[in-house]
């Protein structure tokens, strides 16, 4: 009878498991990205390496492929190699790869030794992945405390017209990404950088 039971619950058990996740597709033609110029790979809405940014679980592929752009392409400048390295770090942490988007945002660091707003942020998300919370709200404070520089309107602007689908910035600039990392901080990262963290933002349309 006990056998019986027993066979009984497992067969329950076994119904009630559930179905295993289904594998993302994050197949890209690697050739044809990194034949693009780095306006169109990394600053052009609906193409890039964006195309398959909206696909969650294939954050690590998209670091990749910015790894591979950054270090293969040809012709970049200091601030493109920074733009691409911190993308790379963000796809890093968002795909729970801590270490090496430590790495790499320790790097961020150095590079924007002479540019205080940037710093301060790199430093947030530095103390952010490290669970530092003081030095989370060390670095906020140093960000706030920053004046805006001239010609920042002129910025919104352009950003407005080239994104109206995004929230506009505002300053200091990612003032509001610091604030959702500490409402949301013992959340992964991933879940901390959402728009849904951050106090008063709107979530892009598009």
């Amino acid at each position: 009878m006990r056998a019986g039971l027993l066979s009984l619950v497992l067969l329950g058990t076994a119904g009630c498991q559930q179905a295993p996740e289904p594998v993302p597709d994050c197949s890209y033609d690697a050739e044809a990205m990194l034949a693009l110029d780095i306006g169109e790979f990394d600053s052009t809405p609906g193409a890039g390496w964006r195309v398959i940014a909206n696909i969650p679980g294939c954050e690590s592929d998209w670091a990749d492929l910015l790894a591979r752009y950054r270090t293969q392409g040809e012709g970049l400048s200091a601030e493109d190699e920074a733009g691409l390295l911190h993308h790379e770090f963000q796809l890093r942490a968002a795909s729970g790869q801590t270490d090496a988007a430590i790495d790499i945002v320790r790097e961020l660091i150095a590079i924007r030794a002479n540019d205080a707003a940037m710093q301060s942020y790199h430093e947030a998300e530095l103390a952010f992945l490290s669970r530092n919370l003081g030095a989370l709200r060390a670095a906020r404070e140093r960000l706030a405390a920053i004046p805006k520089p001239e010609g920042f309107e002129k910025g919104v602007e352009a950003f407005k017209a080239k994104y109206p689908g995004y929230p506009p910035p505002a300053w200091p600039i990612n003032l509001d990404v610091i604030d959702g990392f500490i409402n949301c901080f013992d959340e992964p990262y991933a879940e901390a950088y959402k728009f849904s963290c951050r106090p008063d933002q709107a979530q892009p349309v598009n």
